[in-house]
């Protein structure tokens, strides 16, 4: 065997061996992150390899407490003081009192001297006062003119006749919108970013994330989810949370030792347990919430009606503290379903989907911006502009 090729198999053995080495030192002092990135392998042989690798490796790990200095160094490097959050919302329960609260809601003209609204909530629901900067938690306002007992009547997600907005954006105190979500509102909060940044009246904060999902377990539920949803809200004090989620939630992830196959009645079930917790936390200062349902999508694998049927639910419990926002009037065809390209007004068409049919290019998120802005228009949020 010649010397170059004798090297170059040493030195691919040399890198076999460098790269078993730091999986198995990884799967010892993390034992964590091992198990979530065995439980990401796709369903079959690979998950099932990832699984017998990293079990004997957790459980060492575990037993000795390998993973204990990995904990102290993050804690050192995390010791900033605990943000002051407010307490989670509270959704209504069936056959609850509810009180009728006056709220002043400016005109969608901007005129002055608008009359109040009366608006019919629940002594729970905060959204009559957002943003109380002397409140420790979210409150409904004082300014209550009666108080009855009515039964119990079976949430709508229908537009009320009087605004939902509970003040309007203005060039001293604009708006504030906080939007959530995964790799879909990455590109959505961009097209916001460039829609909206013309109005003195708005400021958006932008927080999608890529690879995120509700059952993705790269992320802690209650610790990190939780946690960085309580602290957003916390330091933006939104009047409005927009939220697009859903690519990530197909690929039958294992969480917390459980397998979650998309369509199965446990897969509905965990996500629509997490989504009222996530409302709950997005809702914790008054904020209104509006929900894009998850943009139809080319593979059949991603049930998209499923889910939207699960964050219908979750809103529908909300009742009048959420807004649904139907993605597809905007990105579908003329029946709400899926296309590729759309129309340029100019005899042509346009892409309108990226190459895997799952994200859209900026002619979809300046739409589905422009969509939310005129909505917050229509609700009394914000003047017509222009």
């Amino acid at each position: 065997m010649t010397g170059p090729a004798r090297s170059s198999r040493r030195g691919a053995t040399r890198l076999l061996l460098l790269t078993v080495t730091v999986l198995v030192l990884a799967n010892l002092f993390a034992p964590d992150a091992a198990t979530r990135w065995a439980g990401t392998q796709p369903e079959g042989w690979r998950r099932d390899v990832a699984g017998a690798l990293t079990r004997p490796l957790v459980r060492v790990a575990e037993e000795l407490s390998l993973d204990q200095p990995l904990e102290m160094v993050t804690g050192l490097f995390d010791g900033d003081p605990p943000t002051v959050t407010f307490a989670p919302a509270t959704r209504s329960a069936v056959g609850t009192t509810t009180t009728t609260t006056t709220v002043q809601v400016p005109p969608v003209t901007g005129e002055s001297g608008a009359m109040g609204v009366s608006t019919t909530l629940s002594p729970a629901d905060p959204i009559a006062q957002p943003n109380d900067a002397e409140a420790p938690e979210a409150t409904v306002a004082a300014s209550v003119t009666t108080t009855t007992s009515v039964p119990a009547v079976a949430p709508t997600t229908e537009v009320a006749d009087v605004f939902p907005a509970v003040r309007m954006g203005t060039a001293e105190d604009p708006l504030q919108i906080l939007a959530i979500g995964d790799s879909l509102m990455l590109d959505l909060q961009h097209g916001m970013e460039r829609t909206l940044d013309r109005r003195p009246d708005v400021a958006v904060e932008g927080r999608g994330a890529l690879g995120f999902g509700f059952t993705v377990p790269h992320w802690d539920w209650d610790e990190d989810v939780l946690t960085d949803y309580a602290g957003l809200v916390a330091e933006f004090r939104p009047d409005i949370v927009v939220v697009m989620i859903g690519a990530n939630e197909f690929e039958g992830h294992v969480l917390e030792g459980e397998g979650l196959e998309p369509g199965s009645a446990r897969w509905s079930e965990v996500l629509a347990e997490r989504a009222d917790e996530a409302m709950s936390r997005w809702r914790a200062d008054g904020a209104h919430v509006y929900w894009w349902t998850t943009p139809r999508m080319r593979d059949p694998r991603f049930l998209t009606d499923a889910l939207n049927e699960i964050w219908a639910s979750t809103t529908a419990a909300w009742g009048q503290a959420t807004t649904d926002l139907d993605s597809m009037a905007v990105l579908g065809d003329e029946d709400g379903g899926y296309r590729d390209r759309m129309s340029d007004g100019a005899g042509g068409t346009v892409l309108l989907r990226k190459a895997h049919g799952v994200h859209f290019f900026e002619v979809g998120a300046d739409l589905l911006a422009l969509q939310l802005e005129q909505r917050l228009v229509d609700d009394g949020w914000l003047i017509a502009v222009g």
